[in-house]
């Protein structure tokens, strides 16, 4: 699943809407979800930094440790 932030106020906004509307009714397998808080509570929630903890850190530093022995 891919999520796309779009400023439908500008016109790039209004193209790309419009595009993806046309190819929603045309293709299989793209759908819409306009305004959707619950969706994006849920995203915020399952949402994971690219950044290891300090604990993660550690233990992959360990890893590498041992791999090099």
């Amino acid at each position: 699943m891919v999520t796309i932030k779009v400023n439908e106020r500008t016109k790039a906004g209004q193209a790309l809407i419009a595009a993806a509307k046309v190819m929603a009714r045309k293709y299989a397998g793209i759908d819409i979800m306009e305004d959707d808080q619950i969706l994006l509570e849920k995203m915020k929630l399952n949402h994971q930094s690219d950044f290891l903890s300090e604990q993660e850190q550690s233990a992959f530093l360990k890893e590498l440790e041992k791999m090099a022995e």
